[in-house]
């Protein structure tokens, strides 16, 4: 967060002087999301925190939190939060003193993540009755990072690397285990971020040699595709699912234009969503369960702006806690209303919900 300087009289950082007169220029009315943001605080001694997945119906969010671990630097740990119960840090896998969550299931009864351990990085699995679980590695491996689950929380996507960092996306079944989705045609490494309600649609990008990214779309049946780029660009990433697999959500970018963020489907191909005005690109990171929503955010050049975007109203900004200057939104709930991410504020960057009453 930006703070005044006081000398014989207080004086702006240029970057908030820019940040402001941005925001001023954006007509205000037809660029915010109906709804409310509403901060969801800390675990004790913590100062920072970050929600990235959210329940079905909006009431249980996951992220991380910074916090003081007794005799041990700042670290972050993994949180469940409850509209009921607040905020509660999920603890650490066996030897790990870090933890993050990044999925939630459709019940919010199952959350996944990554956490160190005392064999290093592993993608974990959390649930009431278990608590936390790593989900081991790919063979040969010596780490692994779970960003989505399904909906009944069964299936866990993300990848696995080994000692020299190649990296492999993944799909981890309570039945099957840690199975690798392989490569796009050519390409050495990848990364699975989403997927669908039943697990059998998997979402993320495969890289080449030369580092270029481009989104891919798994599918149990089949195998993995390229969703290809937006006009002009050479680079692309997926990280957002429908619940039947069929509309994708991420971004793909150019040397010339930047980021944008994007909206696939299979009838009409990758289409791009636009930048809030003032703002040089946008990211997208999550989508609602029919795929009719998508939130993320626009990027100024020293800050970001949250957005909710949809079929019928185009691209919205979202609030600021009070106080705040920049936020991002990284998950949303299944019809759309609820909105989960981060903002800065009077009290420090936090976890923040955002609920509107317009599902379209």
């Amino acid at each position: 967060m930006h703070r005044l300087r006081t000398t014989r009289r207080r004086t702006i950082k240029p970057a908030l002087i820019r940040i402001a007169f941005t925001l001023l220029l954006m007509p205000s009315a037809p660029l915010h999301a109906a709804g409310d943001v509403t901060g969801m605080g800390f675990l004790p001694g913590g100062a920072f925190s970050v929600a990235h997945g959210v329940s079905a119906d909006g009431s249980v969010t996951a992220g991380y939190n910074d916090t003081v671990i007794p005799g041990a630097s700042a670290s972050r740990q993994a949180f469940r939060w409850t509209q009921s119960g607040g905020m509660a840090g999920l603890g650490f896998l066996p030897g790990g003193k870090e933890s993050k969550a990044h999925g939630v299931s459709a019940d919010g009864s199952v959350v996944v993540g990554y956490g160190g351990s005392s064999s290093g990085n592993q993608a974990f699995r959390w649930t009431q009755s278990g608590g936390m679980i790593g989900l081991g590695t790919l063979p040969g491996n010596t780490g692994s990072y779970a960003y989505g689950v399904s909906a009944d929380g069964s299936a866990v996507v993300g990848y696995s690397r080994s000692y020299n960092n190649a990296q492999q996306a993944f799909r981890w079944t309570q039945s099957g285990g840690m199975i690798g989705l392989g490569f796009l045609p050519g390409d050495i490494y990848s990364r699975a971020y989403a997927a669908s309600a039943d697990g059998s649609v998997v979402v993320g990008y495969s890289q080449n040699s030369e580092g270029r990214k481009q989104a891919f779309r798994w599918t149990q049946s089949g195998s993995m595709a390229g969703l290809g780029f937006l006009p002009g660009g050479s680079d692309s990433a997926a990280v957002g699912v429908s619940a039947d697999g069929s509309v994708v959500a991420g971004r793909s970018s150019s040397l010339s234009n930047g980021a944008r963020a994007f909206r696939w489907t299979q009838s009409g191909g990758m289409i791009g969503l636009g930048t809030l005005p003032g703002t040089t690109g946008s990211r997208a990171f999550g989508i609602s369960s029919d795929g009719t929503a998508v939130v993320g955010y626009s990027e100024l050049r020293n800050s970001n702006i949250a957005f909710r975007w949809t079929q019928s109203g185009g691209m919205a900004r979202l609030d600021f806690l009070p106080g705040g200057a920049h936020n991002a939104a990284f998950g949303v709930s299944a019809d759309g209303t609820v909105v989960v991410g981060h903002s800065s504020g009077s009290s420090g960057n936090q976890a923040v919900r955002w609920v509107s009453t317009k599902r379209k």
